[in-house]
């Protein structure tokens, strides 16, 4: 069995979540995965004191699902010899992803017209909040707010009178590490054929908008949001709580076959027998009626017995669960989705995993998310820095070297 990308090199020059993560699903793939950072770290590495999380070196659960399997080499890039150190490096380097924003990659000399003729072959991947054109070309943009608030998901998912809602952190940075995972691989493919490297651009806020596409098109003809009951698109659309508080999900697309049976499961059976109710084109003319009379004939019933019943049913439906509940949910850890991780303080985590497998390429070992600097030596001693000017480097503030 081989690892698919060993061989392959990743330089990144990435903050929080998008860019990491695309390289750590790299890494795994048996890529070698660079972490530059600056000499005080990058700032993922202490977002656990805003969720009230530890984030010392030997206990930061935070950082190990974005920079597991990494290297981590400390430049100041501000410094002619740590830009030259990485220009060194990517002599040697098959792909480099960044999201510092293009302005600052221009003062640098590191934006990728100033660097594209050294580095031909090279696989350039840059990620901004909202393009590299428009007005907005230049703001920040993290996920809660180029992914989520400006592509209209945070109240097309709420009803009205309910305030829209604020995901939490990494949601939209994850669904686009998966794109930006996507076009290196496409990108790398395309060197094979012709030696030549590509220039990849993506954003927070496209990634949101091709996320969301459903919901821009219903936009478009007649639905508005937020909503109000009266717009779900079917009876069962909505969710509807039992009689323990828990909320119930019903996926079910085959209404005018299975609106019957589920009436007579809640105890509606006079429903079950009227075209009004049964029938979706004459439900949705009565919606705002008949979710009522489901809300209250669910919280009347036992979960357990609404999901037996719906089961027998073949209708989809789940319990909605909270994440401490994920967490023990045997159908993860049946299927290698969760995995327990041992920090160096000896504590244990939980983190998913990778959700692609292969049947006949190895993965690479699970290592924890590297100290700051950690690797600098190795890499810098590889490019064929003498140790002494290594030392002297860290002393000038050019790299932290352990």
């Amino acid at each position: 069995m081989s690892i698919m990308l060993e061989g392959i090199r990743v330089v990144e020059l990435g903050t929080h979540v998008a860019i990491p993560k695309a390289s750590r699903v790299l890494s795994e793939w048996g890529a070698e995965s660079i972490k530059i950072e600056p000499l005080k770290g990058e700032a993922w590495r202490t977002m656990g004191r805003l969720w009230n999380m530890p984030y010392s070196e030997d206990n930061n659960p935070i950082l190990q699902s974005e920079n597991a399997n990494k290297k981590s080499l400390v430049l100041n890039l501000k410094d002619p010899d740590g830009k030259e150190a990485l220009f060194k490096l990517l002599e040697q380097t098959d792909i480099f992803m960044t999201n510092t924003r293009p302005k600052a990659l221009r003062k640098l000399g590191i934006d990728y017209e100033s660097i594209r003729e050294r580095f031909p072959k090279l696989i350039y991947v840059t990620l901004s909040g909202y393009g590299e054109r428009g007005p907005s070309k230049d703001d920040p943009g993290f996920d809660i707010a180029a992914f989520w608030a400006r592509s209209g998901v945070c109240v097309e998912w709420v009803e009205k009178g309910q305030k829209p809602f604020k995901p939490h952190p990494g949601f939209g940075d994850t669904s686009t590490s998966w794109s930006i995972v996507a076009g290196v691989l496409g990108a790398l493919y395309n060197r094979l054929k012709t030696g030549r490297g590509e220039f990849i651009q993506t954003s927070l806020y496209a990634n949101a908008l091709w996320c969301n596409s459903s919901g821009i098109a219903m936009s478009q003809r007649g639905h508005t949001y937020p909503k109000v009951p009266e717009q779900s698109t079917s009876p069962f659309a909505p969710l509807y709580q039992s009689a323990e508080g828990d909320w119930i999900l019903i996926s079910n697309s085959a209404y005018d076959t299975t609106a019957p049976e589920i009436f007579r499961l809640v105890g509606l059976p006079e429903l079950a027998e009227d075209p009004d109710y049964i029938v979706l084109e004459n439900a949705r003319k009565h919606l705002g009626e008949v979710i009522a009379k489901l809300s209250e004939a669910f919280k009347t019933m036992h979960t357990a017995d609404i999901m037996e019943g719906l089961h027998k049913l073949d209708i989809v439906n789940l319990k909605v669960r909270n994440p401490a509940e994920v967490v023990k949910d045997p159908q993860a850890w049946e299927n290698g989705y969760l995995k327990e991780i041992t920090l160096e303080c000896g504590e244990t985590i939980a983190l998913p995993t990778c959700p692609i497998s292969f049947q006949d390429a190895e993965i690479a070992d699970f290592h924890l998310a590297p100290h700051l600097g950690a690797d600098t030596r190795e890499i810098l001693t590889a490019l064929g820095y003498p140790l002494e000017e290594i030392q002297s480097m860290a002393d000038r503030g050019v790299v932290v070297a352990k």
